[in-house]
């Protein structure tokens, strides 16, 4: 990939993060898989720069197939800035998020959950 094809994917992608930030709260994660698993493009939380996106994404954003306004797909989030996805969540649909029906359907604690419950099930067998 060309320098300037590589600058103009990670500036899409970076768009992403600051279009996808504000919603993160209602957003989803699936606490039984392993974090990063699957993730299209990860982002140091920290520097809020992207740390990896996968050839398919750079290639979809390179030639202008995919867009900070269409992307769909699976974002590793690095909390911490130490290389390591602490969670994955997604966006998908014409809101961005799996639909809350979706989200509220599963049983507690497992499986998809808006970000809200997740942490409230981490403080539950975690307490400080």
């Amino acid at each position: 990939m060309t320098r300037r094809a590589a600058l103009a994917t990670s500036a899409a992608i970076g768009a992403i993060l600051l279009t996808a930030a504000p919603s993160l709260a209602h957003e989803c994660v699936n606490p039984d898989k392993q974090a990063g698993a699957g993730a299209q493009i990860i982002i140091n939380d920290v520097t809020g720069q992207v740390t990896f996106a996968n050839p398919g994404i750079e290639k979809r954003f390179t030639s202008g197939v995919t867009s900070e306004e269409t992307f769909r797909g699976l974002i590793g989030l690095d909390f911490d800035g130490d290389g390591t996805v602490e969670i994955t969540t997604w966006i998908v649909g014409k809101t961005g998020e799996i639909p809350m029906q979706a989200q509220l359907a599963g049983a507690a604690c497992h499986g998809v959950l808006n970000f809200e419950d997740y942490f409230a099930c981490m403080e539950a067998e975690f307490p400080s």
